[in-house]
Parts: C-alpha cells; structure tokens; sequence
C-alpha cells in the first residue's frame, strides 16, 4: 500500500469518527431538549393530585378539570385567536417587506432590516415595557388591538427572515417575465411569488404562531381586560404552585405546537421547510 493509500483511509476513518461523534451529539442534544417536554406531558397523566414522574397510575381528570375551568378555557381561547391573527397580520406585512429589501437596493436598506429584525435583539420585556407605553398614550392598552399589534411586533421578524431566505432562491428573471406579460406588482406578488415560495410563508407563519403562543413578558403588560392568554395564566399560578392541572395546561400548549408541525409536515414536509 503507497503513502498516499495509506494516508487517503486514516483521512476517511477520521472522517467517519468525525460523523458518528455529531450523530451522538445531535442526538444527546435532542434528548436534552425532549426529556423536560416528555416528563411534562407524562405528569399530566398521573392520578395523584401533585406532579410525580413516572406518573403513578393513568387518569384523564386534570384534561377535564381543565377543559371545566372556565379560566382555563378562556385563556386558551384568548391566546388561539391572538396567535392565530398575529400570524397572518405578520405573514400579510412580513412577505411584502421582505420583498422589498431583498430585491430593492436604496439608500437606507440595511437600517430598514435592522429596525424590522430588532424586536429579535431586544428583551421581550423591555419591547413590553416600551409597548405599554405607546399603547396606553394611543388609548390601546389593554385591548384586544393593542395586545395584538404587540403580538404582531414581536412576531414579524421571523417572518421577514423566513421570508427573506426563501426569496433569495428565486430567479428575479421569473418576475421580469410576468411583467413583459402585464402583470401589476400585486399581482406578481401574489399570483407568481407567493405560489413559489409558500413552503417560506408557511414556514415563517408557523414561526410566528408559536412564538405569539408562547409570548408571555409581551402578554403580561399588555394583557386584554378580564382576560389573560394561556402562558400569562400559567405563570401566574406557577408562582405559587404547580399542579397536575397546570401542568395538563401546559401540555396542552405543547400539542398545539406539535400539531402545527404535524400540519407543515402534510403540506410542505418538514425537510422542504428546514432548508428555508
């Protein structure tokens, strides 16, 4: 066997190393961020009235305690309808901004994104703080409008960067076309670019849902008169004390996620949505 054999096999086996200790790693990491979800959702189903893992027996009764608490199923729904409609506020904002500093070069371009991607460098609680402050001089805070233009702030950057990463991989060539044949702006927009890139709006739409869901520093200073969202109730009575019914609340939060992943999966597949 030559040197360069010899030398061509050890760079292959340490290659090969190389691979098998990512995989391990990718899966130790993955493990690390399951385990607390799956202790969470196995409490739920414990029969004893306190949190205990493994559960001990299987019972369905904190699901209708929660499903019977009127406080409960008012937050779900208050949270289900701001998520839902910050979402499609964001991706309706998001997908036409996104369009434009991609494919527009003027002065101020690159302020323009820092300002719309800077919600994702600022506390949450501080843009709460900030937004509270607006909101209460515009006579919004404590409204649905108000909490839901909050919602619309924080959320729209994922949208915008989703969005944004899905333009680039289109032939500007494809849209000039469209316009040689008379199609409007609007009507490259929506009937050539969207169909093109739905897997990125689809994509950043979910971004934006499940971090409206999840929003809490946002939610607590802007929360809606007579009524909180799921994650701010959650909080409120973990500050005191965890029970087997807060915690079927909190699993409940999590099948939601998992069903809009489930649901990206059907439509454009969880690889398609990755690469974005």
């Amino acid at each position: 066997m030559t040197a360069a054999a010899s030398a061509t096999l050890r760079k292959a086996g340490a290659t090969s190393a190389g691979i098998v200790l990512i995989r391990v790693a990718a899966w130790l990491v993955l493990g690390l961020l399951l385990a607390p979800l799956i202790v969470l959702v196995g409490a739920s189903f414990s029969s004893v009235d306190y949190v205990s893992f493994p559960p001990r027996g299987f019972s369905l009764q904190w699901y209708e305690k929660f499903f019977a608490d009127p406080a409960f199923v008012n937050s779900l729904i208050l949270s289900a309808k701001i998520a839902l409609a910050a979402s499609l506020l964001a991706t309706l904002l998001g997908f036409p901004a996104a369009y434009i500093l991609v494919r527009k070069r003027f002065p101020g371009r690159r302020l323009a994104w820092t300002l719309l991607l800077s919600p994702l460098l600022v506390p949450q609680i501080i843009l709460g703080v900030a937004l509270l402050q607006i909101f209460t001089a515009a006579g919004l805070a404590t409204s649905f409008t108000g909490l839901l233009l909050a919602h619309t702030v924080a959320v729209v950057p994922y949208v915008v960067r989703t969005v944004g990463a899905a333009l680039v991989g289109i032939d500007p060539s494809i849209e000039e076309a469209a316009g040689d044949l008379g199609a409007s702006r609007l009507e490259i927009l929506a009937l050539v670019v969207a169909p093109i890139i739905k897997g990125g709006l689809l994509a950043g739409a979910l971004f934006a849902f499940i971090m409206s869901w999840v929003n809490v520093e946002i939610s607590i200073f802007l929360s809606v008169t007579g009524g909180y969202t799921l994650p701010v109730v959650l909080f409120n009575f973990i500050e005191y004390s965890i029970t087997t019914v807060v915690v079927a609340a909190a699993s409940i939060a999590i099948y939601v996620a998992l069903i809009l992943v489930l649901l990206v999966d059907a439509i454009v597949g969880i690889d398609s949505a990755s690469k974005l």
